[in-house]
């Protein structure tokens, strides 16, 4: 049998235990540093003791623990063989180490005060053993605080003692991740258990420095006796460390390692070995629409590597495990009386929930086809089934699509219609739309297969911010509810609707006339600020369906052997029958094993009053005798309907058949030039027309007898594309051009809105309204009806008059980099609340924070400013090297456009550095048309905080640009028959008649009224063979918005000697 580090045997110390994994939903909760006064110092193992207390269940199904009475996390199974000290039986026992979860039913923390374990001889059987408190880290650790008693494991040593690895947070640690590893020891499995090493073995300080999450060890003690050797793993935050220890368990050798090889590792890794192959177990949170792990980033999967040795290299193998209901998730692998299991936690007990997990264990199956064996993706059991609880919500069987696709990663779009509302709820318990660029509409949309019949709706919205701030999430604005209408074919508010209230605390309810539609969408105008624009998030939205009178479901007849029902049935709403789905109650091959008849009850989606009943007769399939008599095929298609005949969506069509006999059929069906696919013993078969453009679907019915139906046919024609809008803005009018493209349907419109105003259809370009900066949206929509995610781009400000105080709010901001929960438009939003939000602050706090940051305002004009100030933000404390701190300094630069380069402004007073009040700075006035401020952040010596500003302000004195008459002046020196002359041209580019008065040294001509695009010219000469280098000037006068105005431009011209020129000889 395969050593495992789990396993326990008798006279031999056992490899080692898995740990325990917790996910952290915000910033890192910190890492410990420092060690117990003194050093390291062993401590005797303890005396025997009485058993600590215990209580035995018997249960066969997960959690192993699932009536609430107590919530464990952070499974680590371990065997004790029989005869191992601990163990008097017979048997091996299988002990599971756990956290204790003991937060309420809405705190969002890990509240863990301490370990337990349950114990088992056979875990088919299911009786259980439950350990509840075996130890807290303040009772045996006397430099832990109570509390965070986080994932450990306990492993048999060398020595054949038990040895439990646990993070532990230093009491006396000055360290901002106060976490640390510590190891206790005892006789037996469970106890009683002291400390081993008197400190800490692993921190932010020892053995080495470092700056990462201490928690989740691993260990392994791998070899044979006397040469065995000892390995601990450890980290989180997607930093795993290795270290070998000396055979004392607890005594460093070498250095810590960084391991690499492991996708997506975020924490939770748990070592174990099979057949001399290393496998390592982790909870993987590589994040993303196309990840094999998960979709969303507060979940997680776990996946796993291999190695030939515990030092590496590893190679990545994949999942073995999806999310589960928990947001966290993690693995303990083992052998245990020849199956392999997993223990893992989910949020399935009674009254579970992401901070109130419980343990499960499950069979792992291997793929001994490959080299190395590979984990075979675990089913969690029991299998969840469908919820057959008669209601009206009919949310849970649509197909959701949303207009922020791809969803932000740390939201799950599933989370709409899965009926499950949390009173503490994390991101991904959500659909949401923050990115930190957030538009001001978004859409939500459930599609059916077939028509349904609807009349209400209760939406439950999420927010962390109040409606108007423009950031962070808040309740929609407004919102309205739409159905598709399918003799129209397009969108139409839904009809007399009681109301759309955008309340926070709880479902809001919508009712409205009922309506028979395919599909339904939510439409909401985000909240904003008059310039930003915040996200909006839905924890639930229901669909509640229109109720009958009554339903009734008819006879139904089956083959012999057949367990498949139909799925539909007929339900009457006054003169409209609709066929609405049904789910019917398992049918047992014993049902239909030979003709009979039987009852069956179903749920019909929506029916709220009661379940359903119906007869069932079985017909034998060989009675076709005389059946002459043709069966019938007809083709229905279901997806996202779109306008003018096209589908928004891939597209199934069902190929119904039906004979007279009441028997299964083969049908044939075949999309466009496709080879012709046949399906035998059905009644119908979905195929799926996917790809932008038409195709046709035919199909054929065969009965049992050979009649062959009629040949049906079908056009489905597919635009699941939007189309793409671009703008442009003019330079000088401001003016907004839009464009769009479409490459199947083609484009139907475009529309925009600016700020908060209404969607108005495009039809020409778009002027600026005022002087001020103003946001544009747009979007198209095609001819099928994808309506393009909106857009947006910025009419600048008209900076042609005077500017006298801040001008922030009409500059463009950049930075060197902004954290993607802040917010760059932070910077010159024009508020300064006490307590911002982080969608309220421009921060840079990242995994890599450089000693320098950057932010700029730029202007469409040199502006001539004479002051600035800024308010910085924090959250740590200087020199912590971490978080956000106060900057050491900053300094305000300014663009030379002469020279290309940045140079710091002249004459500047103190530079403050406060974060409770605004930093002023006067300087010499300069004219630019970019400044920068250029932030030293904070730091310990080897790392650097990051650096938050609320907002930037920068004030101009600046006599604005004045209104010119637009001109075109040419100067030369010309000889003409040896004498000098100096010739003046002037255009007139105004769109209306100038007077020009042309002067030089020489003399002076005036100009009445000179007609747009002509020129005025004058050679003046000198009266001399040469004229010196000199200017010339033009005075043009006109009327430019209403006003007089001259403009004045004087040129230079060269000098000329004629007489020296052979040219001009007479």
């Amino acid at each position: 049998m395969d050593t495992v580090n789990t396993t326990v045997g008798r006279g031999a110390a056992p490899p080692s235990t898995r740990p325990s994994r917790r996910w952290r939903i915000a910033i890192a909760v910190a890492a410990s540093v420092g060690l117990v006064a003194g050093g390291l110092t062993g401590v005797a193992g303890p005396a025997h003791a009485a058993e600590p207390p215990s209580y035995t269940f018997t249960t066969t199904v997960n959690p192993i623990l699932g009536d609430g009475s107590y919530y464990s996390a952070d499974p680590a199974p371990m065997v004790v063989r029989a005869g191992a000290p601990g163990n008097d039986t017979d048997a091996d026992q299988l002990y599971v180490y756990t956290g204790h979860d003991q937060a309420g039913p809405s705190t969002n923390d890990f509240i863990m005060n301490e370990w337990g374990a349950f114990r088992t001889a056979d875990v088919e059987a299911g009786e259980w053993t439950h350990y509840p408190s075996l130890m807290r880290p303040e009772a045996v650790f006397a430099w832990a605080t109570p509390g965070r008693a986080y994932a450990g494991q306990v492993v048999q040593g060398v020595d054949g003692r038990y040895y439990w690895y646990v993070p532990i947070h230093e009491r006396t640690s000055t360290a901002s991740d106060r976490f640390a590893i510590g190891v206790a020891v005892s006789e037996s499995p469970t106890g009683p258990w002291t400390d081993h090493a008197g400190g800490p073995i692993i921190s932010q300080r020892v053995p080495t420095p470092n700056t990462i999450h201490n928690i989740d060890p691993t260990i392994l003690v791998d070899g044979e006796a006397p040469n065995q050797r000892v390995y601990i793993w450890w980290g989180s935050f997607s930093q795993l460390r290795m270290l070998e220890l000396q055979q004392d368990m607890k005594t460093p050798i070498g250095t810590p390692r960084t391991v690499t090889g492991l996708t997506g590792f975020f924490e939770g890794a748990w070592i174990f070995t099979r057949n001399g192959t290393y496998y390592m177990a982790y909870a993987g949170n590589n994040a993303g629409p196309t990840s094999q792990c998960t979709p969303a980033n507060y979940h997680a999967c776990l996946a796993y590597g291999t190695a030939a040795s515990p030092e590496g290299p590893w190679t990545y193998r994949g999942t073995f495990l999806r999310p589960v209901s928990s947001t966290t998730s993690h693995p303990g692998v083992l052998e245990f009386n020849g199956t392999w299991y997993l223990a893992y936690h989910t949020a399935d007990a009674v009254g579970g929930g992401h901070f109130r997990r419980s343990v499960a264990i499950d069979p792992v199956e291997w793929d001994d086809s490959l080299t190395p064996p590979r984990m075979k993706l675990v089913t969690p059991t029991p299998a969840t089934g469908r919820d057959l609880t008669p209601r009206p919500n009919i949310a849970q069987e649509a197909r959701v699509t949303v207009s922020n696709e791809p969803v932000p990663v740390q939201y799950w779009v599933k989370a709409l219609n899965d009926e499950i509302v949390r009173s503490n709820p994390l991101p991904p318990d959500m659909w949401g739309t923050w990115t930190g660029n957030n538009p001001p509409q978004q859409w939500v949309q459930y599609t059916w297969d077939q028509p349904m019949r609807i009349s209400g709706s209760q939406i439950d919205f999420w927010n962390d911010q109040p409606q108007g701030t423009g950031v962070g999430v808040a309740a929609p604005a407004r919102w309205r509810m739409q159905y598709w209408n399918l003799e129209a074919g397009q969108w139409a508010d839904v009809p007399n609707p009681s109301g759309f209230p955008t309340g926070t605390q709880g479902f809001q309810n919508t009712t409205f006339d009922p309506v028979t539609t395919t599909q339904v969408r939510a439409v909401f105008e985000a909240s904003t600020n008059g310039s930003t624009y915040s996200g909006v998030a839905v924890e639930e939205w229901k669909v509640l369906a229109a109720q009958p009178e009554s339903v009734s479901a008819p006879a139904m007849t089956v083959e012999v052997g057949e367990t498949d029902l139909p799925d539909t049935l007929p339900v009457s709403f006054g003169a409209q029958t609709l066929r609405v789905p049904v789910y019917w109650d398992e049918v047992a091959s014993a049902d239909v094993a030979e003709p009979r008849t039987f009852t069956i009850g179903g749920t019909v989606l929506g029916y709220a009053a009661d379940r359903v009943s119906a007869q069932v007769t079985v017909i034998s399939p060989d009675d076709t005798e005389g059946d002459v008599t043709s069966p019938t095929v007809t083709l229905t298609p279901s997806g996202s309907a779109g306008s003018d005949g096209w589908f928004r969506s891939t597209v199934r069509v069902r190929a119904a058949g039906v004979d007279d006999r009441g028997g299964r059929m083969t049908i044939s069906t075949r999309v466009g030039s496709d080879t012709p696919v046949e399906t035998t013993d059905v009644r119908s078969v979905d195929v799926t027309v996917s790809g932008d453009g038409r195709h046709t679907v035919t199909a054929t019915a065969t009965d049992r007898a050979g009649n062959v139906s009629d040949p049906a046919s079908l056009e489905v024609r597919v635009d699941a594309t939007a189309p793409v809008s671009t703008a442009t803005v003019n330079s000088t009018t401001r003016a907004v051009t839009l464009a769009a493209t479409d490459a199947t349907s083609g484009v139907a419109r475009i529309e925009y809105a600016i700020g908060t105003g209404a969607w108005t259809t495009y039809d020409g370009a778009v002027p600026a309204p005022d002087a001020n900066r103003h946001t544009l949206a747009y979007r198209a929509v095609d001819v099928a009806g994808n309506l393009e995610t909106a857009r947006t781009v910025a009419i600048p400000a008209d900076l042609s008059g005077p500017l006298t105080g801040n001008i922030g709010p009409i500059g463009t901001p950049t930075a060197s980099f902004t954290a993607s929960w802040n917010s760059l438009t932070a910077l010159n939003d024009g508020a300064d609340p006490t307590n911002p939000g982080q969608a309220q602050i421009w921060g840079t706090w990242s995994g890599t924070r450089p000693a320098t940051q950057w932010i700029q305002y730029e202007w469409n004009r040199p502006v001539r400013i004479t002051g600035t100030e800024l308010k910085f933000w924090r959250d740590s404390n200087r020199g912590t090297g971490d978080g956000v701190a106060q900057p050491d300094g900053w300094v305000l630069q300014y663009w030379d456009a002469t020279t290309s380069t940045w140079r710091d402004v002249t004459g500047a007073s103190p530079y403050g550095t406060s974060t409770t009040a605004f930093n002023t700075v006067s300087f010499d006035p300069v004219t630019t048309s970019r400044v920068r401020a250029t932030i030293q952040a904070n730091g310990n010596g080897t790392t650097y905080s990051a650096v938050a500003v609320t907002e930037w302000r920068v004030f101009a004195d600046d006599p604005g640009v004045r209104p010119e008459v637009p001109v075109t002046v040419t100067v030369q020196a010309r000889c003409v028959a040896g004498k000098a002359y100096v010739a003046v041209q002037a255009r007139n580019d105004h769109d209306a008649a100038v007077d020009v008065v042309l002067e030089s040294a020489y003399g002076q001509r005036s100009v009445s009224a000179l007609a747009p695009g002509a020129s005025a010219f004058q050679q003046f000469t000198t009266r001399a063979a040469s004229v010196p280098s000199g200017s010339a000037t033009v005075r043009a006068t006109g009327t430019v918005d209403g006003t007089d105005v001259t403009t004045v431009v004087t040129q230079d011209h060269p000098g000329a000697n004629c007489a020296a020129d052979p040219r001009q000889a007479q």
